[in-house]
Protein backbone atom coordinates (compact mmCIF):
# COMPACT_ATOMS: atom_id res chain seq x y z
CA UNK A 1 0.00 0.00 0.00
CA UNK A 2 0.82 3.79 -0.39
CA UNK A 3 -0.52 6.31 1.49
CA UNK A 4 0.58 10.09 0.85
CA UNK A 5 0.80 11.68 4.33
CA UNK A 6 1.06 14.84 3.28
CA UNK A 7 -1.37 16.66 0.42
CA UNK A 8 -2.75 20.30 0.06
CA UNK A 9 -6.27 20.13 -0.95
CA UNK A 10 -6.09 22.94 -4.44
CA UNK A 11 -9.71 22.36 -6.27
CA UNK A 12 -8.77 24.99 -8.05
CA UNK A 13 -5.38 23.74 -9.07
CA UNK A 14 -6.11 20.18 -8.70
CA UNK A 15 -9.70 18.70 -8.83
CA UNK A 16 -10.57 15.68 -6.79
CA UNK A 17 -11.38 13.72 -10.53
CA UNK A 18 -7.93 14.88 -11.35
CA UNK A 19 -6.43 13.34 -8.38
CA UNK A 20 -7.94 10.35 -7.86
CA UNK A 21 -7.03 9.65 -11.63
CA UNK A 22 -3.28 10.90 -10.54
CA UNK A 23 -4.04 8.69 -7.31
CA UNK A 24 -4.51 5.45 -9.18
CA UNK A 25 -2.00 5.98 -12.14
CA UNK A 26 0.71 5.88 -9.63
CA UNK A 27 -0.91 3.77 -7.61
CA UNK A 28 -1.42 5.55 -4.78
CA UNK A 29 -4.11 4.10 -2.63
CA UNK A 30 -4.73 6.88 -0.14
CA UNK A 31 -3.93 10.57 0.05
CA UNK A 32 -4.25 12.59 3.79
CA UNK A 33 -5.50 16.17 2.92
CA UNK A 34 -4.50 19.34 4.19
CA UNK A 35 -6.24 22.50 3.76
CA UNK A 36 -5.48 25.60 1.51
CA UNK A 37 -3.42 28.00 3.33
CA UNK A 38 -2.18 30.34 0.23
CA UNK A 39 -3.81 31.73 -2.94
CA UNK A 40 -2.71 29.42 -5.78
CA UNK A 41 0.55 29.70 -7.16
CA UNK A 42 2.78 27.26 -9.25
CA UNK A 43 6.37 26.43 -9.20
CA UNK A 44 6.64 24.92 -13.06
CA UNK A 45 9.86 26.82 -14.75
CA UNK A 46 13.64 26.69 -14.86
CA UNK A 47 14.13 30.02 -12.36
CA UNK A 48 11.83 28.49 -9.94
CA UNK A 49 13.58 25.41 -10.10
CA UNK A 50 16.96 26.80 -9.52
CA UNK A 51 16.08 29.07 -6.81
CA UNK A 52 14.49 25.62 -5.22
CA UNK A 53 17.77 24.32 -5.60
CA UNK A 54 19.66 27.19 -4.06
CA UNK A 55 17.67 27.09 -1.02
CA UNK A 56 17.87 23.04 -0.67
CA UNK A 57 21.45 23.46 -0.79
CA UNK A 58 21.63 26.14 1.46
CA UNK A 59 20.29 24.46 4.03
CA UNK A 60 21.83 21.40 4.18
CA UNK A 61 25.41 22.94 3.21
CA UNK A 62 24.90 26.48 5.29
CA UNK A 63 22.26 26.53 7.37
CA UNK A 64 22.78 29.95 8.76
CA UNK A 65 22.79 31.19 5.00
CA UNK A 66 20.13 29.34 3.65
CA UNK A 67 17.71 29.93 6.62
CA UNK A 68 18.01 33.62 5.62
CA UNK A 69 16.99 32.80 1.89
CA UNK A 70 14.46 30.57 3.79
CA UNK A 71 13.18 33.28 5.29
CA UNK A 72 13.16 35.58 2.35
CA UNK A 73 10.02 33.67 0.71
CA UNK A 74 7.57 35.10 3.55
CA UNK A 75 6.89 38.54 4.23
CA UNK A 76 6.08 39.96 7.64
CA UNK A 77 2.59 41.02 6.52
CA UNK A 78 1.59 37.79 5.72
CA UNK A 79 2.72 36.88 2.11
CA UNK A 80 4.35 34.08 0.49
CA UNK A 81 7.33 35.64 -2.09
CA UNK A 82 8.16 33.92 -5.15
CA UNK A 83 10.18 35.26 -7.27
CA UNK A 84 9.49 38.44 -6.36
CA UNK A 85 5.84 37.67 -6.81
CA UNK A 86 3.26 37.50 -3.82
CA UNK A 87 0.69 35.09 -2.83
CA UNK A 88 -1.90 36.38 -0.10
CA UNK A 89 -1.60 33.39 3.04
CA UNK A 90 -4.73 32.66 4.80
CA UNK A 91 -4.72 32.39 8.54
CA UNK A 92 -8.23 30.67 8.92
CA UNK A 93 -7.78 27.25 7.41
CA UNK A 94 -11.27 25.53 6.16
CA UNK A 95 -11.42 22.56 7.23
CA UNK A 96 -14.68 22.10 6.09
CA UNK A 97 -13.46 21.68 2.47
CA UNK A 98 -11.33 18.88 3.52
CA UNK A 99 -13.97 16.99 5.50
CA UNK A 100 -16.35 17.59 2.34
CA UNK A 101 -13.73 16.19 0.07
CA UNK A 102 -13.53 12.96 2.33
CA UNK A 103 -16.94 12.36 2.32
CA UNK A 104 -17.17 11.91 -1.60
CA UNK A 105 -14.92 9.50 -1.07
CA UNK A 106 -14.20 8.53 2.45
CA UNK A 107 -12.20 5.22 1.04
CA UNK A 108 -9.40 7.39 -0.51
CA UNK A 109 -8.66 10.61 1.83
CA UNK A 110 -8.00 11.19 4.78
CA UNK A 111 -7.95 14.58 6.72
CA UNK A 112 -5.36 16.94 8.63
CA UNK A 113 -7.27 19.26 11.26
CA UNK A 114 -5.35 22.71 10.27
CA UNK A 115 -5.01 24.94 13.56
CA UNK A 116 -3.51 28.23 13.75
CA UNK A 117 -3.08 29.45 16.84
CA UNK A 118 -2.34 33.42 16.03
CA UNK A 119 -5.94 33.74 14.05
CA UNK A 120 -9.44 34.38 15.73
CA UNK A 121 -9.95 30.48 15.68
CA UNK A 122 -8.74 28.77 19.15
CA UNK A 123 -7.30 25.62 18.24
CA UNK A 124 -9.24 23.59 20.81
CA UNK A 125 -12.47 24.61 19.62
CA UNK A 126 -11.43 23.62 15.89
CA UNK A 127 -10.08 19.98 16.79
CA UNK A 128 -13.09 19.67 18.94
CA UNK A 129 -15.02 20.44 16.31
CA UNK A 130 -13.83 18.06 13.70
CA UNK A 131 -11.98 15.65 15.13
CA UNK A 132 -15.43 13.24 15.68
CA UNK A 133 -14.96 12.70 11.94
CA UNK A 134 -13.12 9.40 11.99
CA UNK A 135 -11.29 9.95 8.72
CA UNK A 136 -9.86 12.93 10.69
CA UNK A 137 -5.91 11.72 11.80
CA UNK A 138 -4.38 14.28 13.21
CA UNK A 139 -3.45 18.00 14.01
CA UNK A 140 -1.66 20.36 11.25
CA UNK A 141 0.46 23.35 12.33
CA UNK A 142 2.56 26.10 9.93
CA UNK A 143 4.31 28.24 12.64
CA UNK A 144 6.33 29.16 9.67
CA UNK A 145 3.56 30.71 7.30
CA UNK A 146 1.47 31.66 10.19
CA UNK A 147 4.21 33.72 12.12
CA UNK A 148 4.07 32.26 15.85
CA UNK A 149 6.17 30.57 18.21
CA UNK A 150 5.67 26.99 18.79
CA UNK A 151 4.73 27.63 22.25
CA UNK A 152 1.24 28.74 21.17
CA UNK A 153 1.08 24.96 20.54
CA UNK A 154 1.18 23.96 23.54
CA UNK A 155 -2.94 23.58 24.25
CA UNK A 156 -2.98 21.76 21.14
CA UNK A 157 0.36 19.67 21.79
CA UNK A 158 -0.78 18.50 25.13
CA UNK A 159 -4.83 17.33 23.44
CA UNK A 160 -2.78 15.33 20.77
CA UNK A 161 -0.71 14.40 23.31
CA UNK A 162 -3.75 13.07 25.36
CA UNK A 163 -5.73 11.98 22.66
CA UNK A 164 -3.08 9.92 20.45
CA UNK A 165 -2.86 11.78 17.52
CA UNK A 166 -0.18 13.24 15.41
CA UNK A 167 1.13 16.37 15.18
CA UNK A 168 2.36 17.54 12.03
CA UNK A 169 4.33 20.86 11.81
CA UNK A 170 6.03 23.04 9.54
CA UNK A 171 8.81 24.90 11.23
CA UNK A 172 10.14 28.17 10.50
CA UNK A 173 13.71 30.02 11.84
CA UNK A 174 12.27 33.11 13.83
CA UNK A 175 10.50 33.84 16.68
CA UNK A 176 10.65 31.19 18.36
CA UNK A 177 9.03 29.30 15.11
CA UNK A 178 11.81 27.06 14.57
CA UNK A 179 11.35 24.89 18.08
CA UNK A 180 11.89 21.81 17.18
CA UNK A 181 12.71 20.62 20.85
CA UNK A 182 9.92 22.47 23.16
CA UNK A 183 7.21 19.94 22.73
CA UNK A 184 8.63 16.44 21.91
CA UNK A 185 10.31 17.20 25.39
CA UNK A 186 7.59 18.74 27.48
CA UNK A 187 5.25 15.53 26.14
CA UNK A 188 7.23 12.42 25.11
CA UNK A 189 4.23 10.50 24.03
CA UNK A 190 3.10 12.95 21.51
CA UNK A 191 3.78 11.95 17.98
CA UNK A 192 5.70 14.64 16.25
CA UNK A 193 5.72 14.25 12.32
CA UNK A 194 7.77 17.18 11.08
CA UNK A 195 7.28 18.14 7.42
CA UNK A 196 9.86 18.17 4.43
CA UNK A 197 12.35 16.63 6.45
CA UNK A 198 12.51 18.58 8.65
CA UNK A 199 13.08 22.24 7.15
CA UNK A 200 14.76 24.79 7.96
CA UNK A 201 17.12 22.45 9.96
CA UNK A 202 17.75 19.18 7.96
CA UNK A 203 20.82 17.86 9.83
CA UNK A 204 20.73 19.42 13.00
CA UNK A 205 17.16 18.29 13.29
CA UNK A 206 17.58 14.58 11.99
CA UNK A 207 20.57 14.61 14.40
CA UNK A 208 18.27 15.39 17.32
CA UNK A 209 15.30 12.86 16.82
CA UNK A 210 17.26 9.55 15.27
CA UNK A 211 17.20 8.52 18.77
CA UNK A 212 13.89 10.25 20.12
CA UNK A 213 10.58 8.08 20.37
CA UNK A 214 7.95 9.55 18.58
CA UNK A 215 9.08 12.02 16.37
CA UNK A 216 9.42 11.81 12.69
CA UNK A 217 9.58 13.41 9.29
CA UNK A 218 7.52 13.36 5.92
CA UNK A 219 9.70 13.08 2.48
CA UNK A 220 7.47 15.58 0.87
CA UNK A 221 7.70 18.90 -1.04
CA UNK A 222 9.74 20.55 -3.90
CA UNK A 223 11.77 21.54 -0.66
CA UNK A 224 13.26 18.50 -1.13
CA UNK A 225 15.29 16.61 -4.40
CA UNK A 226 16.23 13.16 -4.96
CA UNK A 227 19.48 13.31 -3.12
CA UNK A 228 18.15 14.75 0.39
CA UNK A 229 15.52 12.54 1.03
CA UNK A 230 18.09 9.79 0.13
CA UNK A 231 20.40 11.36 2.65
CA UNK A 232 17.34 11.53 5.51
CA UNK A 233 16.80 7.89 5.19
CA UNK A 234 19.85 6.61 5.22
CA UNK A 235 21.02 8.95 8.13
CA UNK A 236 17.20 7.80 10.33
CA UNK A 237 16.37 4.77 8.68
CA UNK A 238 12.95 3.77 7.08
CA UNK A 239 11.54 3.70 10.69
CA UNK A 240 11.22 7.65 10.72
CA UNK A 241 10.60 8.49 7.30
CA UNK A 242 6.87 8.89 5.83
CA UNK A 243 6.38 9.28 1.93
CA UNK A 244 4.19 12.84 1.55
CA UNK A 245 4.31 14.54 -1.98
CA UNK A 246 3.00 18.53 -1.13
CA UNK A 247 1.25 18.21 -4.01
CA UNK A 248 0.13 20.24 -6.06
CA UNK A 249 2.98 21.96 -5.60
CA UNK A 250 6.07 21.16 -7.29
CA UNK A 251 6.63 18.88 -10.14
CA UNK A 252 4.23 17.70 -13.28
CA UNK A 253 4.71 15.18 -15.60
CA UNK A 254 3.45 16.13 -18.96
CA UNK A 255 -0.59 15.62 -19.15
CA UNK A 256 -0.59 15.73 -15.44
CA UNK A 257 -1.71 18.62 -12.79
CA UNK A 258 1.14 16.81 -10.14
CA UNK A 259 3.36 14.14 -10.98
CA UNK A 260 2.83 11.57 -8.00
CA UNK A 261 5.30 9.26 -9.06
CA UNK A 262 8.34 11.83 -8.58
CA UNK A 263 8.88 11.43 -4.73
CA UNK A 264 7.23 7.57 -4.87
CA UNK A 265 10.26 6.84 -7.77
CA UNK A 266 12.98 8.48 -5.01
CA UNK A 267 11.81 6.21 -2.34
CA UNK A 268 11.53 3.18 -4.61
CA UNK A 269 15.24 3.75 -6.20
CA UNK A 270 16.76 3.38 -2.49
CA UNK A 271 18.50 0.55 -1.43
CA UNK A 272 15.95 -0.80 0.61
CA UNK A 273 14.09 -3.57 1.36
CA UNK A 274 10.33 -4.53 0.43
CA UNK A 275 9.97 -4.27 3.92
CA UNK A 276 11.49 -1.21 4.72
CA UNK A 277 10.13 0.69 1.43
CA UNK A 278 6.41 -0.40 2.90
CA UNK A 279 7.47 1.31 6.16
CA UNK A 280 7.96 4.69 4.31
CA UNK A 281 5.07 4.07 2.03
CA UNK A 282 1.88 3.49 3.91
CA UNK A 283 3.42 1.52 7.47
CA UNK A 284 4.91 4.40 9.51
CA UNK A 285 1.60 6.80 8.50
CA UNK A 286 -0.62 3.64 9.90
CA UNK A 287 1.22 3.40 12.96
CA UNK A 288 0.69 7.36 14.17
CA UNK A 289 -2.05 8.43 12.71
CA UNK A 290 -5.08 9.02 14.89
CA UNK A 291 -8.67 8.84 14.09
Amino acid sequence: MVIDCHMHYEPELFSLDRMLDAMDRHGVERTALIATMVEPFSLVGRPKTTAGNLMRASLLHANALGQVFYQSTLSSKGYFILLGQKYSIYNEPDNASVAGAMEQHPDRFLGWIFVNPASSTEPLSEIERWSSNPGMIGVKAHPFWHRYPVEMLDGTARWCSENDYPLLMHLGCRGGSGDYRLLPEKYPDLKVLFAHAGIPYYKALWDYIKDRKNVFVDLSSPYLDRRLAAAAVEFLGPDKCLYGTDGPYGGQAEGEDYDYGLIKGWIEGLPLTSAARGKIFADNFESIRGG
